[in-house]
């Protein structure tokens, strides 16, 4: 994925805004041809017709993007900044996370099953969810803050600035957007000015750093017996997640000894990490799985070797979970 500069936020977002509006015309013009030679193919290749399902959802998504754009200069425009205009924002982000999902999940036929997101909330918590795919990101949206009006701020990957929905929303509310090629401690130090002043709210991070494969876990086991690391055995079982990457968890654990952890993993939207891997026509009608466990903050070690061995146990527990969910149900 492009990795935008996080500097020059206009120029960035004229770009972006202007390739996703291209590219909805485009396919709105196009619509005839795409859909008959999607039909034709699907008929072909018995696939549950992927390829017409894939671009009816990008050219449901691309439009969605564009007219969210509309509603945030809205909320601009009429409202103060401040809590007024904060409000707005975080109820147009449940908006459009719930609707992305929802149509995502009709689309292709899927079923979600969550198990646990009522322990998510009171606040403040420390979310650490799995990361499998691009669709990672909506999960607590949808099922944590949505029904329950609950406040998160995210630690996510520059790269999502390509969104412009993202980039915007994402900016004017309190986010980090990690550069991770960059300066460790400069980066640390965003995630560290993110949660001051937390209050009731949420913050959400992705322990791994990166999206689940198995090149990536044969990569990340080796630069631990490289490095000699006393965790290395920890890892080594972990054969359906990555390792958890530390420095961003433990900083949010340094600064905020007092709030409670909850772990969200999920199994079954592995195949949208790759375009590849949509095109088999495996995921529709495929059922994603979902759970949620809380742990309480008298219960986190407070030194940071502690830490890192805690946070490797519940880990463990999220690779037992995608390993075979329905024996966790």
């Amino acid at each position: 994925m492009v990795k935008p500069a996080k500097r020059g936020s206009t120029r960035r977002r004229l770009v972006t805004t202007s390739i996703y509006a291209v590219s909805w015309l485009l396919l709105t013009l196009l619509s005839p041809l795409w859909l008959v030679l999607g039909l034709l193919v699907g008929l072909a290749r018995r696939r549950s017709f992927i390829i017409v399902r894939l671009l009816l959802f990008a050219w449901f998504y691309l439009g969605l993007e564009l007219i969210a754009l509309v509603l945030v200069a809205w909320i601009f425009v009429t409202r103060s900044s401040g809590e007024p205009r904060d409000e707005g924002l975080y109820r147009l982000q449940a908006w459009w996370a719930n609707l992305t999902l929802s149509v995502a999940a009709k689309a292709l036929e899927l079923n979600v099953i969550v198990q646990g997101a009522e322990c998510a909330v009171p606040g403040p918590t420390i979310l650490l969810v799995r990361h499998a795919s691009i669709l990672d990101t909506l999960l607590p949206s949808v099922y944590v803050q949505r029904p329950n009006q609950y406040r998160v701020r995210y630690v996510l990957k520059q790269e999502l600035l390509f969104d412009p929905c993202i980039d915007v929303v994402g900016n004017a509310l309190p986010n980090y957007f990690v550069d991770r090629t960059g300066d460790l401690g400069r980066e640390l130090e965003g995630i560290r000015a993110l949660v001051r002043n937390l209050g009731p709210d949420g913050v959400l991070i992705f322990p791994e750093g990166t999206r689940f494969s198995p090149e990536k876990r044969k990569k990340a086991l080796q630069k631990l017996d490289a490095d000699a690391s006393p965790h290395l055995p920890a890892a080594r079982r972990l054969s359906h997640v990555l390792p958890p990457k530390p420095a961003g968890v433990l900083t949010l654990l340094e600064e905020l000894p007092s709030v409670d952890c909850v772990f969200i993993a999920h199994t079954g939207l592995e195949a949208f990490a790759k375009i590849k891997d949509l095109l088999s026509g495996e995921v529709v009608a495929s059922t994603v799985y979902v759970k949620l466990w809380r742990v309480d903050a008298t219960d986190i070690p407070k030194a940071s070797d502690e830490r890192l061995h805690w946070l490797y146990t519940e880990w463990e527990k999220a690779n037992t979970f995608v390993r075979n969910p329905t024996e966790t149900q």
